[in-house]
Formats: structure tokens, C-alpha cells, sequence
């Protein structure tokens, strides 16, 4: 038994977006200017989806791969509140897109409590735009503590040093790193200069399954032991993510993952998944767990593995599977899943 793992950095409203244009690229401006150009019918088709049901489908997304909390990248819903949600979510949080699509940076970061996280993609690429906004964060004065940057591939040693030094943290996404630019943080070298640093997904769009194959990359790249990634994707990332910290002791979160090999579990493997509990309510795991924990739960396939889910969540994944088939067909995520 285990935390559930944390996003610390995903888009939920991504979630029924097919990977999008063709990678690597210098920085997420050219990555966006192509999906723009090339992929537009593409993205659009998934914006076909209301909002709720593509946040729905986040939360599922992350649900399957044993994540029980998740720090959004965009604005608020109230839907990401509901207690029927299927995950955690940040509530309380301010952000910014990145500093070269916000002209107006130091007016985004708004909040003044220090426990309420500020998103923005910087330092995501690796060519000299790339490379030079987290002097941007700096000089516009919000690389600051609850600053998360999400991706800070392209930082240099004084960059790890001055969000280190401004308390702020990263949110590593490996995965989607890779395949966009062909590198992704020196998340070891981060970690030597004292910056706090959590796992994250990123959007559908990247490329990327789940925050569980982002977690199978980090480790391919060994670059920290088994152990250390656990942590990091639990405590680490619920730390980034200013979400209470899941555990077995009294005051706890009671949002957890079961697993019956670590190992697999590292590997991506989703059927390594046994059981998770969030909020203290069994939602999705084996048959035999989620009977023994669960007072309402209908059987599905998962990679060809027979598993169940808490049946309204079920309902609402096979309604949203039935009538968006064209458009989800090509959701890397959603393949293996049949309810």
C-alpha cells in the first residue's frame, strides 16, 4: 500500500485530445504554431466535448494509472470540486500559460498566499527562448515560493540555483519532454540544488498515456532509484501540488494505491494497479478488492485485464465512450479501456 500518486502538472481538459503534431521541436511556441497549422481539426474535434466531460475524462485518465490527486494547468470548474469527481483536485491556485503567450506576466500572479500554487510553463524547449525564461520569471518578479514551472528542460545552473533560492519548485515531465523536444529536465541536477520537484503528465495532447508511463520514462532514464521516484510521485509531487500528503497514520489523506508489484508499477504497467482509494472511497482496483470495498462497482477491461469500477463513474465513461467514439478512438489513454 502506498500514497496515490500526484500529478503535478496536467491539463484535464486535454484529456480527449489525440497526441498532436510532429515532433521534436525547439520550444512549445513552435510545437503550438504547428499544431495550429497541421492538427486544428484534430484539437478542435476533441474541443467538441463539453468542458465538464472532458474534465470528467481527466480525472478518469489519472484514476486508471493509480493518481489521486492532481494539480490542473488551466482555469477552475466547479465540477473539479464534487465530491463525486474522480479525483482530488487543487482547488485553490493561480496560473499563467507561459511568459512568451502572458504579455502582461507580473499581473497574472495575483495571489499574495504563499499556499496556493502559481503555475507556468517556462524553460520548455531547448533552444535560447527556451533557455531564457526563467530569467523571465525573475525579472517579472514571480518566480517566486509557490511558483511550480512546469517542464524546465532548457535551465542552466544559475536558473536551478534561482528557483532554488526563490523556494519555488518544478513539475518534471519527463515523457512528454522526450517526445516533444528530445530532452527532458535534469530532474538529479534540480535535485542537487535544492529545488523541490514533482512528477507530472502533461496533457493528452503531449503524447504521453498517464502520469504511470510518465513515471515508467523517469525510471527508464535512471537517473533516481526505485525509491526515490516513489517518493517523488507521492510525497514529492502532493508537496509541489499543495495537496494534503496521503498516508497510512491518523490525519492522513485517506487517497492510496494498492499494488502488488512495485516493479511493474515502475515499469507503467496499469495492471500493476490493485486498488485505489480516494477520499477514502474504493473507486477502481481488481474485482476481488473493489467487492470486498466497495458497495457499488461494475466490471471493465483494462489492457486486457479484468478490473472494476465504482459503477457511476462506470456509467459515465461508457455513456462518454458510446456517443464520442469517432473522437476517442485515437486517445492513447483510452485504448485497452473497454467498460
Amino acid at each position: 500500500m502506498l500514497p496515490g500518486l500526484v500529478n503535478a502538472h496536467d491539463h484535464l481538459d486535454l484529456a480527449a485530445c489525440p497526441p498532436l503534431g510532429r515532433p521534436p521541436y525547439p520550444n512549445a511556441y513552435a510545437w503550438a504554431e504547428d499544431v495550429a497549422r497541421h492538427d486544428a481539426a484534430a484539437a478542435a474535434a476533441a474541443m467538441t466535448l463539453p468542458l465538464v466531460d472532458r474534465l470528467f475524462l481527466g480525472g478518469v485518465r489519472n484514476l486508471l494509472c493509480g493518481a489521486t490527486g492532481v494539480l490542473h494547468h488551466a482555469p477552475f470548474h466547479r465540477a473539479l470540486q464534487r465530491d463525486d469527481f474522480p479525483v482530488r483536485v487543487q482547488h485553490r491556485y493561480d496560473f499563467a500559460h507561459s511568459p512568451g503567450q502572458t504579455p502582461q506576466l507580473r499581473k497574472a500572479y495575483r495571489t499574495t498566499d504563499r499556499r496556493i500554487p502559481f503555475l507556468v510553463h517556462a524553460a520548455e524547449g531547448t533552444d535560447p527562448v527556451a533557455a531564457a525564461e526563467i530569467e523571465r520569471l525573475a525579472a517579472a518578479n514571480v518566480l517566486r515560493q509557490n511558483t511550480v514551472v512546469a517542464h524546465a528542460i532548457a535551465c542552466s545552473e544559475a536558473d536551478r540555483a534561482a528557483i532554488a533560492a526563490a523556494k519555488a519548485c518544478v513539475a518534471w515531465c519527463p515523457e512528454a519532454g522526450l517526445r516533444l523536444y528530445g530532452r527532458a529536465a535534469d530532474v538529479a541536477a534540480l535535485r542537487a540544488a535544492g529545488v523541490r520537484v514533482g512528477l507530472g503528465s502533461e496533457s493528452a495532447m503531449a503524447g504521453g498515456r498517464d502520469l504511470l508511463s510518465s513515471l515508467a520514462c523517469a525510471a527508464r532514464g535512471g537517473a533516481l532509484t526505485p525509491d526515490e521516484l516513489l517518493e517523488l510521485a507521492t510525497a514529492g509531487s502532493a508537496e509541489v501540488a499543495r495537496l494534503p500528503r496521503a498516508g497510512e497514520a491518523v490525519g492522513d489523506a485517506a487517497d492510496l494505491l494498492v499494488t502488488r508489484s512495485s516493479s511493474d508499477l515502475l515499469a507503467g504497467r496499469r495492471d500493476a494497479v490493485a486498488l485505489v482509494i480516494v477520499r477514502g472511497v474504493a473507486l477502481y482496483g481488481e474485482p476481488g478488492l473493489m467487492e470486498a470495498a466497495s458497495p457499488a462497482w461494475t466490471p471493465l477491461s483494462v489492457d486486457g485485464v479484468p478490473r472494476a469500477l465504482e459503477s457511476a463513474v462506470h456509467r459515465r465513461l461508457a455513456s462518454l465512450l458510446r456517443a464520442h467514439a469517432g473522437v476517442l478512438a485515437r486517445v492513447p489513454w483510452l485504448q485497452g479501456v473497454e467498460p
